[in-house]
This record gives structure tokens, sequence and C-alpha cells, in this order.
């Protein structure tokens, strides 16, 4: 907890930071910003925060579907909660790595197996990833002259991100289809722990690992046979992926932009998310922001380009970390409650 707390203190500095910075290099000051907002389109406004929503909702929606396949009666509501969970401290760790832990505490007390939890979460994953890989490939496909229009660094972080995502997929695929190889990580972290004379915690371990990686296995074989949710938890992550795309795109409209330079920008925004998803920086803070710049002042003017990155990055980013917090807040205290009055939440049969 105290270095959530930290984190998120970091990432707030971060923001300041950059948000002031923005400011500053496009001449900007908060009374012409907000004029700029009086003056957009409203209606637009409101399609990107609902894509900004549906980018939350369709996480969960995803994560629900897998958990139901492995037997657990998830409920919509519960999955809204592990995405806002995962997409809150995504943002604030670096390289989004306290994401799934905070899903899966919820997940756990929510009476779902840890061998559930992590098959399902790591399917969420490989599927999350394939998604923006799919659509970075689109983007190349149909828009390469927008990479090549890109400053050196911009070019080289999006090509690192595309490459890390590339591994980071096989990597995910691996795990669900060579189990052996967990069996290997975890004979290295015992003989780590050997090595460190924590014996007593090595053999805990050894004595853990089998009985778990047994029931792993089962929750994957359980799923490998199912291609229809292999299927559906892929176009949902794809469609997840599209409407948080899509608010930078309703922002652009909103700002008075031509429709007909919709897909463009949504290229733009693709490259961004490759650029940015594998920074270890607490969400990809000032680099996103760097990124989304170099890529709007292709289309725009220097003023409007900044506030084109102000107004989306503050819907599709710090908005939805509002929501998402104020969500794992809720959680959290209605879990508090619960367990205080001595009751439990409705644990499902481990049918595994």
């Amino acid at each position: 907890m105290r270095k959530k707390i930290l984190w998120a203190v970091i990432t707030l500095c971060l923001s300041v930071l950059t948000i002031t910075a923005l400011f500053y290099n496009g001449g900007l000051s908060l009374a012409e910003l907000w004029q700029d907002i009086r003056q957009a389109t409203l209606i637009w406004l409101m399609l990107a925060a609902l894509c900004m929503l549906g980018f939350i909702f369709f996480e969960g929606r995803s994560l629900v579907l897998i958990l139901r396949t492995l037997g657990y009666p998830a409920r919509k509501r519960r999955g809204f909660l592990y995405a806002s969970a995962d997409i809150y401290f995504s943002s604030i760790t670096p390289s989004a790595t306290g994401g799934q832990p905070a899903s899966a505490y919820f997940m756990h007390k929510d009476g779902i197996s840890g061998s559930a939890v992590i098959v399902s979460l790591i399917l969420n994953l490989t599927m999350y990833t394939l998604a923006i890989v799919t659509l970075g490939l689109l983007s190349v496909a149909f828009f390469p002259g927008i990479f090549m229009e890109f400053n050196p660094a911009c070019k080289a972080v999006i090509l690192i991100g595309v490459a890390a995502m590339m591994i980071l997929a096989v990597f995910f695929v691996i795990l669900l289809k060579k189990q052996d190889l967990l069996i290997h990580i975890g004979d290295i972290i015992i003989s780590l722990l050997n090595k460190l004379h924590c014996k007593r915690s090595a053999r805990k371990v050894r004595e853990k690992l089998h009985e778990a990686i047994e029931k792993y296995n089962e929750c994957v074989e359980l799923l490998a046979g199912r291609k229809k949710l292999l299927l559906k938890t892929y176009l949902l992550n794809l469609l997840q992926r599209t409407l948080h795309i899509l608010v930078t795109v309703f922002c652009y409209y909103a700002m008075h932009g031509q429709v007909s330079d919709g897909l463009k920008v949504f290229a733009i925004q693709t490259y961004v998310v490759l650029g940015s998803n594998f920074i270890p920086v607490p969400g990809a803070v000032g680099i996103s922001e760097y990124i989304m710049y170099h890529g709007y002042i292709m289309m725009l003017d220097d003023e409007s380009s900044y506030t084109l990155a102000l107004l989306s990055r503050g819907i599709s980013f710090y908005t939805c970390c509002a929501i998402s917090i104020f969500t794992v807040l809720l959680g959290y205290i209605t879990l508090h409650i619960r367990e205080n009055k001595g009751g439990t939440l409705s644990a499902p049969e481990d049918v595994l």
C-alpha cells in the first residue's frame, strides 16, 4: 500500500509537470482552454466520454466472460470493478505492473480460486496485447506515411513499443500452452530462496507449486477448446482498445475538425498507444503527451495540437483514472462492510 501511495504521488507530480509544460509550450492559459472547451461541440464530447466508459466496461466484460466459462457466475458490475482496479493501478505504477495484482485481489475476495484468477488475467492480457498489435498493423498498412512523419525520438519509442508488445504476446501464449515453463520459473524461485537461506519459504513454495500448476492446467485445458470464447475475448479487447482511441477522434471532431480526417487521427493515436504502452513511467505521463503533440502537429497548428492533447488526455486518462479509483474505493468499502458484518461475498462452487 505504501508503494501504491508513493507511485500515486509520483504520478500526480508528473501529471502536474506535464500539464504545466503543455500550457507553457502551447502558450495556453486556463481561460483559453476553458474557452476552447466551451466552443467545442457537446455531442462529440459526450461520445468521447461514453467511449472512455466503454473502455472500462468492455475489459470487465471480457474478464466476466472468461470467469463464467471457468464456472464462476461473475456479474457484470463486478467485472467493472475488476477492470477499474486494473486500469487505475496500471496508471500509477511503472510499466502498468500494479494493475493485474489489484484486479486479482478483488477476484480472490469474490471466492475465485487463484488458478482461475491467473488464467483469466493472462488470457485477457494476451488478447489485450493482440488487439493493440492488430490496430498497429492496420495503421502501418493504411497509414505508413504518418509513422515516417514522426521525429526520430518518436519513431524509436514506437518501434520499441511494437517489439515489446510482440515479445509479450508470444510470452503469454507460451504461458498458456507450455505450463512446464511455470514449473521452471517456480524452480528458479525455489533455488533463489535456498541460496538466500530462506529454506522454510522454499519448502512452502515447493509444496504448493505442483498443486497450483495442476489446477492451472485444468483451467487452461477447459479454455483451450473454447474457440468461440477466445474469439469473443479477442473481439471485446479489440473493441475496448478501439473505444479508447476513439476518445481522441471524437475530441478532434468536438474541436470542429474535419470528419474525413477521422481515420488519420485514429492512426496517429494508435501510434501513440504503441509508443507509450511499455514506457516504465506511471501512466506513460509525459511520454504520451510528447508523442501526441508530434502526431497532432501533422494536422493542426501548435495551439490546437496542445489543446487536443490536453482535452483527449483529460478524458481518456485523468477522468478514466478518477472514475476507476472511485469504483475501487466503493468496492473496497463495500467489501470491508460485509466482512465486518461477518458475511462473505457469495463464492461459487469451485467446479475445478
